[in-house]
């Protein structure tokens, strides 16, 4: 065979070779390979904002205890009161702005301050500020008549925290003029001057009529009349701004330099810290506390010590991302589903 050819062999083959290992690695390349892709999770899909208001007398929004606080809801033009059931189902606005807020004005909603319940769900205990004076006073909301009404002579007041007598005829705060411990009667509009004090740790206990103070270092247990009936030590300096006790009286909450701490007024040595910056509300048998980081609102069980959040989905990321508005300013109410005598 003449050498030309057989060079020409020689290249065919090469060139088949090529273009058949060309082939194989296109076929190759264009494979399908599984891949291991991440699970596609389905967007939650918010339901948009239901307004509910609360019914006065509605046993169906009144079966357990609700946690009261202000806030500047979705599509609102102004903060308002509302309450939620404390499983974080049924929120409801309690008070509108009609009755927080006067056409001209002058008046408004301090959300500095907490807002107090009756125990009889009847009476909404709140602190309005007139600007132009630039003070705040005593106002109490009827929520069956549906009216405001104004306690004289509470200018600089301040409402003490649990300020109700359990039977809801009569509440204490301090009056800021005269510096003293104050008890109003509803019925007669009667002030009666308690006790001369700066102190503004006070809380009316719903089993008897005690008057909880929290001290320095010390848990002071007053009568109606001011007069001292007992004095626990509690610890290290307490922080005053930082404390809560339950409306029982027996479970206390306070922040000192070890932290948060919990303890059964029966054996103040028998304390637990707990993981949150601020003291938290407390409810009526003690077992659950419930505390806030202004737009989520948690509980914790006592008894297994765990901590759980339902309160974003209210005022949480579902609204404040859009609005800003935060919540503020809780108080538990409606605790006694059963008489306290």
């Amino acid at each position: 065979m003449k050498t030309w050819v057989k060079v020409l062999l020689s290249v065919v083959v090469i060139l088949v070779l090529l273009i058949g290992a060309l082939v194989s690695y296109v076929i190759w390349d264009n494979r399908e390979i599984p891949v291991e892709r991440p699970p596609v999770i389905k967007e939650e899909v918010l339901k948009p904002f239901e307004l509910k208001r609360e019914i006065y007398g509605d046993p169906d929004i009144f079966d357990q205890p609700r946690i009261q606080f202000s806030w500047h809801g979705p599509n609102r033009e102004k903060t308002e009161i509302w309450s939620v059931k404390i499983d974080g189902t049924d929120l409801r606005l309690a008070v509108d702005a009609n009755l927080l807020y006067p056409k001209d004005g002058n008046l408004g909603l301090q959300p500095g301050f907490n807002t107090y319940r009756s125990p009889d769900n009847r009476y909404i205990l709140v602190m309005l500020g007139e600007y132009s004076v630039s003070y705040v006073a005593v106002y109490i909301i009827d929520l069956k008549s549906q009216t405001r009404k104004k306690i004289e002579d509470t200018q600089h007041a301040f409402l003490i925290r649990y300020p109700w007598v359990s039977d809801s005829k009569s509440f204490f705060y301090l009056r800021g003029e005269t510096g003293s411990l104050s008890r109003y009667y509803l019925e007669s509009e009667k002030i009666e001057s308690i006790k001369e004090t700066s102190s503004k740790s006070f809380y009316v206990q719903q089993t008897a009529e005690i008057i909880n103070q929290i001290g320095i270092k010390d848990l002071i247990r007053l009568d109606f009349n001011g007069n001292e009936l007992e004095r626990i030590l509690l610890g290290e300096k307490i922080n005053n701004h930082f404390h809560n006790i339950s409306p029982d009286g027996q479970y206390v909450s306070y922040r000192n330099m070890k932290g948060t701490i919990l303890t059964d007024t029966k054996n103040v040595k028998d304390f637990e810290i707990l993981s949150t910056f601020s003291a938290p509300i407390i409810s009526y048998k003690g077992k659950k506390l419930f505390y806030s980081s202004n737009i989520e609102f948690f509980n914790y069980d006592k008894k297994i010590k765990q901590r759980r959040s339902f309160f974003k989905k209210y005022g949480g990321h579902q609204y404040n991302d859009k609005t800003g508005f935060q919540i503020a300013s809780f108080s538990l109410f409606n605790e006694r589903i059963s008489d306290v005598k």
